[in-house]
């Protein structure tokens, strides 16, 4: 009998471990606080590659998030990376975070023009000066004009990561006037670029960024339209002797975003899924952003000493354009009330908020640069002559680091993810340990 009823508790013990292995892995009751490692499938189109200048792949900032958010969820949330349309197609990322194929994936909304469309007046032909204004205008009208239309999807804007207007890469083709895009054939990411183009006399080829080596390569493109990274970073100058960068005035924007569903609010501890959503904005949106500022400063440098030719339009031949451009501004206030029915007084608000936020744009605080990724000391000293450092990037990272955990971008803005920490009313855990820790 005393034999049985030991036999009897063990087979109850073996049976609680278990439920309790199972609450772990899926999320327990008790005081509704997820418990165990929960996955984070993240997809971007692009592969990770070695930086330019020579770091090494793993010096780039989606690593330092990834072990950012590890580090200060303590193990609890494990990030899973697809690179290359590992996981999903560029043009169905919405689609990939929607159906949970992918938790946060990197959206470009010109692809999937019905997911958001009021955001894509971040897609006209705007004469963004810099990657951070981009980003900076974005976020801080996100939620008076486009959190709506992501919640009405049961999507969540996390960040973005800015890029500045598009400049011109031609391998052979000189153009030096408005009348020289006649009969070119150029690549174009959306219906507005598309727009431009044509009242230009240009042939329009919608073609994603990273199959545009190819193309340029073959002769499919005469021109191809983006920020100066890609014809470095992607070395597109190599399909071209000399090859060209044009500098017209910009042709057009893009910002692509990192979305998620709006269970992640819920799928992870309150204080996690702030380390997401701080860390994701920290380091893919901010510091993202501002060091693509900062690296194109090296990045045009690089232009006459990899061959290529540089032509700067004069300002006669830019406003012409310009022109061009604010007559696309009244097609697209059209073509949201025509094909998304969104009402022209709501465009044409969303429209000016963006001219002004770029008019009213002032940087943020700086975030530091990663040393490695710059490993020659004339590249820090080029980049401190304007303003930029990495002499604090050892308080950001590693083992004594705080990640970013406590970055302000600006006094007198707050994301939204902070409000929704704030109504969290606590304190986190983490952080408040590592500041008790190092004196803070």
């Amino acid at each position: 009998m005393r034999r049985g009823m030991q036999t009897a508790i063990a087979i109850l013990m073996i049976i609680s471990a278990m439920s309790l292995v199972f609450v772990g892995c899926g999320g327990g009751e008790g005081d509704g606080a997820p418990t165990g490692v929960i996955k984070i499938k993240f997809s971007q189109p692009h592969p990770a590659l070695p930086g330019y200048f020579g770091s090494l792949a793993s010096e780039g900032s989606i690593y330092y998030w990834e072990e950012a958010i590890e580090a200060v969820t303590e193990g609890r949330v494990d990030i899973e990376l697809y690179t290359s349309e590992t996981l999903n197609k560029q043009e169905l990322a919405y689609d990939a975070v929607n159906s949970g194929i992918a938790d946060i994936a990197w959206c470009i909304t010109s692809y999937s023009p019905e997911w958001t469309p009021l955001s894509l007046v971040m897609y006209l032909p705007l004469d963004m000066e810099s990657c951070e204004m981009n980003y900076q205008v974005y976020s801080y009208l996100y939620e008076d004009y486009f959190r709506e239309e992501y919640a009405a999807r049961d999507l969540l804007w996390i960040t973005a990561l800015g890029r500045e207007q598009y400049i011109m890469f031609s391998p052979y083709k000189r153009v030096d006037t408005i009348e020289d895009f006649k009969g070119i054939t150029i690549m174009t990411s959306g219906k507005s670029m598309e727009q431009l183009i044509s009242k230009l006399g240009g042939l329009s080829i919608t073609l994603a960024w990273q199959d545009c080596y190819e193309a340029l390569e073959k002769g499919t493109l005469d021109c191809s339209a983006l920020d100066i990274t890609l014809p470095i970073v992607f070395r597109w100058f190599e399909t071209g002797d000399p090859g060209y960068i044009i500098d017209c005035g910009g042709v057009g924007n893009a910002i692509p975003h990192y979305v998620a569903q709006t269970d992640l609010l819920t799928k992870l501890r309150p204080e996690d899924v702030y380390a997401v959503l701080k860390l994701t904005d920290v380091w893919l949106g901010v510091r993202a952003s501002q060091w693509s500022d900062a690296g194109n400063i090296l990045y045009w440098d690089e232009v006459p000493k990899v061959g290529m030719e540089f032509i700067q339009w004069p300002e006669s031949e830019k406003e012409k354009i310009r022109e061009l451009k604010r007559e696309v501004y009244d097609w697209w206030i059209g073509w949201m009330e025509d094909d998304y029915g969104i009402d022209r007084a709501t465009s044409e608000a969303a429209l000016e908020a963006v001219m002004d936020g770029m008019a009213n744009y002032e940087p943020g605080r700086k975030t530091p640069g990663n040393p490695a990724a710059y490993p020659e000391q004339w590249m820090h000293d080029r980049l401190a002559e304007f303003g930029w450092s990495c002499d604090e990037w050892d308080e950001w990272v590693g083992p004594d680091g705080h990640w970013g955990m406590d970055y302000v971008y600006k006094d007198d803005w707050e994301p939204w993810y902070e409000k929704w920490w704030d109504e969290q009313n606590m304190e986190h855990p983490w952080y408040e340990n590592w500041k008790a820790q190092h004196g803070k």
